[in-house]
């Protein structure tokens, strides 16, 4: 049924267009993904070209950190891939920059129903859908089984807390004189909010629509002082500004700088050759004993400027679809499947630890995600999160020193 799909949308293309069938249709395609991400774009790439001969698609890779950098531009000109790579979801469907891909759906059969339904209210803005997720990008607990070895402590159990994981840091960190040869822990940078929901608090009343800001709450400001105090308390925790020169968790952690990381499920590619055994255990749970993970992960999108909409629809749909997904699960670099309902799908998800990813993300809430939510942590959050991180305020009083201007932004 699915390959009847896109052969029928790749007729439409060609009678709409009206071109002879040897008539080549160029679309380009934009990714970000760290080295070990690649191999199951370029697959997907290379077997859809195999299979619609009129059809050649031009990849744009970029890594993160410049990615959005190079697609915010394209797309302010009114230009830019045709298909991408998306995040942030909202904020781009309220520049209008993103095509609603209800119709496409409903017109194709697309299969929309397997996947996972709360998660894609990520993808959408005003109850529209403008993007289909690829992943659930589920986090867990990558450890390096060397370092718990020579620390002479237990690996990380089911029933660990955030008391645990500290004092597994304390234990784990290595230290030459004032300097930190292996810290204890890291985690990534856009990871804090899945801290607070664990302690039972939130950013805002709602991730979706929200109408006040409660990261002020006591749930909220303990789970950001639990963080910073590991980082400058403690120093079992590399500062996040230590961790973007340093290339990020995975690179320390392959450098054997650090013993314990909180990532995704790519990590596994990227940390396939390390030099040293190493294993992935849940996420601990906070004091609370809140167990929550992140919901959702990024997605595919159709660029509203497209001049091929129905050939990026096709191409998408392959994508984003039962073939793309099946690529994406069985790949080294594994993405913990967003088609839940697919069996074939999740046949494929057969990773190491797939498990622990598998059962991790039935934990998973939504993270706030709205159209006006990166001006807010831009403008306002991320630089009351910077006081604390670099031990310059406590939580409290930095996040209390905004919480008029991101109510004032909420009410325009």
């Amino acid at each position: 049924m699915t390959r009847l799909l896109f052969a029928t949308a790749a007729s439409v293309l060609a009678l709409s267009v009206g071109v002879q069938a040897q008539d080549t249709t160029k679309l380009v395609f934009a990714y970000w993904g760290d080295p070990a991400e690649l191999p199951p774009f370029q697959k997907i790439v290379a077997d859809y070209e195999a299979a619609n001969p009129n059809i050649d698609i031009e990849v744009q890779h970029a890594p993160w950190s410049g990615y959005f950098t190079r697609l915010d531009a394209q797309l302010a000109a009114g230009a830019g891939p045709d298909v991408f790579f998306i995040t942030n979801v909202p904020a781009y469907a309220a520049r209008n920059q993103l095509e609603p891909l209800d119709q496409w759906i409903a017109d194709s059969g697309f299969p929309i129903a397997e996947y996972n339904q709360e998660a894609l209210a990520i993808h959408s803005l005003n109850d529209k859908l403008y993007s289909i997720p690829r992943d659930n990008d589920t986090n867990a607990l990558y450890f390096n089984k060397a370092a718990f070895d020579a620390a002479g402590i237990d690996y990380p159990q089911a029933d660990w807390d955030w008391d645990d994981l500290r004092e597994a840091a304390l234990a784990l960190t290595q230290r030459d004189g004032n300097r930190v040869s292996m810290y204890g822990f890291a985690t990534e940078a856009n990871d804090w909010p899945r801290w607070i929901i664990q302690n039972g608090g939130d950013v805002f009343d709602n991730p979706l629509k929200p109408t006040t800001f409660t990261m002020d709450k006591p749930e909220a400001t303990e789970a950001i002082q639990f963080l910073g105090d590991m980082i400058n308390t403690d120093h079992v925790m590399p500062s996040f500004q230590e961790l973007q020169q340093s290339g990020g968790t995975s690179q320390l952690f392959l450098g054997g700088q650090v013993a314990m990381v909180v990532t995704n499920a790519a990590r596994l590619g990227t940390f396939a050759d390390a030099s040293f055994e190493w294993a992935v255990a849940p996420l601990p749970t906070g004091r609370t004993g809140i167990h929550a993970n992140r919901l959702g992960g990024a997605g595919f999108a159709m660029n509203a400027f497209s001049q091929h909409k129905e050939a990026a629809w096709d191409f998408l749909s392959y994508l984003a679809g039962e073939p793309g997904q099946v690529t994406f699960a069985s790949a080294n670099a594994s993405a913990v499947p967003a088609m839940v309902g697919n069996a074939a799908v999740r046949a494929a998800f057969q990773a190491p630890f797939a498990d622990i990813f598998l059962a991790e993300s039935e934990y998973g809430k939504l993270f706030p995600q709205f159209s006006g939510y990166v001006d807010i942590t831009n403008l306002y959050i991320q630089p009351a999160l910077d006081l604390v991180w670099t031990g310059e305020a406590k939580a409290q009083d930095a996040i209390s020193a905004i919480v008029s201007d991101v109510q004032a932004r909420l009410a325009q």
